[in-house]
């Protein structure tokens, strides 16, 4: 039996290994949060949740959709005091890919020199949207919403097989996908995945990047607009 991220994060705090620093990605967000919530509680006690704790940090975006290098600066300043009260200081980051690019950067080196027992805890449905290198310095869960849907071995060789061949093949596969509207928002869901587990393998990877925001793109415009979606596919398959 698979176990949930949960029950995994307890048995990591039972056996007293506890990770410096983890990233929740997954469509479920509000999951996502009560885990983290959840996990705090465990390690640091029930009144870790309180409010007026200054031993949990939450970060979130402002109205503009970002969160700018300040927070990070003041993350950095209360980090440096001693933990008031918890045996860790405990920050969430909900919503991490609108860390800015500075403010990313910023987090970096937090990352890379803690200060204290500090744990830190990434929410994201766009992990391939934070820096690689943040990437490679955290402990990965991925959530689901409903049913777990992996890809079969079989679904995976099949996206690596389109991808690998010539642009006539591509296309012809563009054009059968764009006929089956119904069936077409399920497929770039499981190439979005495809590219998610190769980018969090190996985070190093410019072209796949540059592929997963084209991508994403492509879903939100064929999910909320009237676009063409073989014009949005051919464009895909020239970047492949």
């Amino acid at each position: 039996m698979t176990l949930t991220p949960l029950q995994l994060l307890k048995k990591a705090a039972e056996l007293g290994r506890i990770p410096h620093a983890l990233l929740f990605y997954g469509q479920n967000n509000e999951e996502k949060m009560a885990v983290a919530l959840e996990f705090v509680k465990i390690v640091n006690g029930v009144k870790a949740l309180n409010k007026a704790n200054p031993d949990l940090v939450l970060i979130e975006p402002d109205q503009e959709k970002e969160i700018e290098i300040s927070k990070i600066r003041e993350l950095q300043s209360k980090l440096s005091l001693k933990s008031y009260s918890s045996p860790f200081k405990a920050v969430i980051i909900n919503q991490a890919h609108y860390l800015n690019q500075e403010a990313q950067s910023a987090f970096l080196k937090l990352l890379e020199e803690p200060k204290g027992e500090t744990i830190f805890i990434l929410i994201t449905e766009y992990p391939e949207q934070l820096l690689p290198t943040i990437l490679s310095r955290t402990e990965r869960l991925r959530f689901y919403s409903g049913q777990r849907h992996n890809l079969s071995k079989e679904e995976a060789e099949n996206i690596s097989k389109i991808a690998g061949s010539d642009l006539n093949k591509r296309f012809q596969y563009v054009k059968s996908l764009a006929d089956d509207s119904q069936n077409l928002k399920k497929v770039l869901e499981k190439w979005l995945n495809y590219y998610r587990e190769a980018i969090l393998t190996n985070p190093n990877q410019p072209k796949i990047l540059k592929l997963l925001k084209t991508l994403q793109n492509i879903h939100h415009l064929i999910s909320t607009t009237n676009v063409s979606p073989r014009l949005a596919l051919e464009i895909l398959m020239l970047e492949i």
